[in-house]
Parts: C-alpha cells; sequence; structure tokens
C-alpha cells in the first residue's frame, strides 16, 4: 500500500514516516528535501503521482502577524488543501488523513483565537464538502498542543519552552493569574501511533484528540524543578491573565483505535531535558 504525507519536513511527519514506513511504502511530499519536492510555479496535478492508496495531509502555515502572513497562512491551509481534494479521486485514494487542530474550538473571545485556528476551520468545511461530493473517505484528527524533544515544537509553544528553559537552569519563573494557567499537551509519539492505527484500522470520521486532564503550568514548572534538582522559585503575577487554554476531553478516537496516551506530562519533560 502506498502512502502519501503532505508535509514532509513537519513535526508530525517526521514521527510519523518511520512508523509507517515499516508496514508501508511512503513517499514524503513537500517544499524541499522530500521524494516530490513541489515547485509553486507548477501546477499540483502535474507533480502528484497518479497514484495513492492513502494521503495524510500534515502541512500548516502558521503565520499570523501581518497581512502578508495572514492571507499566506489562508491560501496554503485551505485554498492548496483545496486543490489537493481535487487531486484524490484522480489518484484513486481510498482514504484521506487531515491534521487539524483542536483550535477551531476557540471562541472570538479568546486571546489564542487566530488565522491559524481560522484557516484550520476553513479547511475541515472545504475538506467536507469537496470530498462528499468526490465520495473520498476521509478522516479530521484535531490534536492539542503537541510536543516533544524536537526543536521544531519551541516557535509553536514558547511558553512551555521558556518554563523548561529557565526551570531548568534553576531560574524564577513568573505565572499568569491566581494559578498560572493550563493547556491539553500531547505527546507527539502518543499522536502519531493514534495516526498509525487510523490508517492500520481504516478508521474514518472527525475527532478530537487531546489529554484526558489539562497540564498546569505550575505543575510543568515544578517537574522541571525537581526533574533537575534545582530549588523550586515561582512567582504569580496576578495582575496577568492566565495563560494558556484548555479543551474538552473525549476519548472516542482512543476508543476507535484502541490506544490511549502512554506518555505524562512528566515524562516527555524529562525526554526533553535529555536531549538538551
Amino acid at each position: 500500500m502506498r502512502i502519501l504525507i503532505i508535509g514532509g519536513n513537519s513535526s508530525v511527519s517526521r514521527y510519523l514516516r518511520p512508523l509507517l514506513s515499516e508496514v508501508y511504502e511512503v513517499v514524503t511530499v513537500g517544499r524541499r528535501d522530500c521524494d516530490i519536492n513541489l515547485d509553486s510555479n507548477k501546477s499540483l496535478a502535474d507533480q502528484l503521482p497518479d497514484h495513492a492508496d492513502i494521503v495524510i495531509h500534515t502541512a500548516a502555515a502558521f503565520g499570523r502577524a501581518t497581512a502578508e502572513e495572514i492571507y499566506e497562512t489562508e491560501k496554503y491551509n485551505v485554498l492548496d488543501t483545496m486543490d489537493l481534494c481535487f487531486q484524490l479521486k484522480r489518484m484513486n485514494v481510498k482514504h484521506f488523513i487531515f491534521i487539524s487542530s483542536i483550535f477551531v474550538h476557540l471562541e472570538e473571545t479568546s486571546p489564542l483565537y487566530s488565522i491559524y485556528n481560522i484557516s484550520k476551520q476553513h479547511a475541515e468545511d472545504i475538506i467536507k464538502y469537496c470530498l462528499k461530493r468526490d465520495e473520498v473517505p476521509y478522516t479530521i484528527l484535531r490534536p492539542s498542543q503537541l510536543y516533544g524533544n524536537d526543536p521544531s515544537f519551541i516557535k509553536h509553544h514558547p511558553f512551555l519552552y521558556q518554563i523548561i528553559e529557565l526551570a531548568s537552569k534553576g531560574q524564577k519563573i513568573s505565572l499568569f493569574g491566581k494559578h498560572g494557567g493550563r493547556a491539553n499537551y500531547l505527546h507527539i509519539k502518543d499522536f502519531a501511533e493514534v495516526i498509525y492505527r487510523v490508517v492500520k484500522n481504516g478508521v474514518i470520521g472527525v475527532y478530537d484528540c487531546t489529554t484526558i486532564t489539562p497540564n498546569t503550568y505550575l505543575e510543568i514548572a515544578r517537574n522541571v524543578f525537581e526533574l533537575t534538582n534545582n530549588d523550586v522559585a515561582i512567582e504569580f503575577v496576578k495582575d496577568r491573565k492566565e495563560s494558556g487554554q484548555a479543551f474538552t476531553y473525549d476519548d472516542t478516537i482512543y476508543k476507535s483505535v484502541d490506544y490511549y496516551p502512554k506518555f505524562a506530562i512528566k515524562d516527555g519533560l524529562s525526554e526533553i531535558l535529555n536531549a538538551t
């Protein structure tokens, strides 16, 4: 069976490809350093192979500051995804898997609300519309905040990795609000295993993929201090709004693939610390 991974250099792809390659023929597609390097001056139809059994779309743009970044994020995450959808029937694809984000659930009032989650929601709508028309089975996975020891995660979760860096050096950490905030950090190895099992078991549908309980930044900081044998040094800036965003847990996807996340946050932090 032949699997195309769109976004061959993404954080998800780097962990997913080794799992899939043990069983399937895997071809990566991306802008650089992939089996198929896409040329923006050529049509997608002329660059993709004639056949693939499964296509996994892991690529995403995250720009959100300037007008140019906002435009590129919407184009890359939505219009390019639409173009890809138009190719699936021609390629006789039996299953399309799209990596979305738990952030599609964000309300406009959330400080994390941005063109990223807007574009991910738009992309989901496009996929549902186009693939229903073309009768291509699809799966949409919405992971919560992914983390691991790959440096590519740092730019997406700077506060988490700042806590790790400061605590590992024994320096004081400032947390906002009365409780310091929280988020659902899902280890990349757990998420890669979920995708692998979605492929293996042919799971179809739309699923949230998050942790059972949110991780507080206070818990994270204390764990790093403990793992590095440093004295705890934490202050609360109570006049600042708490950081992060927690999401409701739904284990439907884990039941479907017979796998629940195994990495506790302390285990993931230990792995990061041992790698640096």
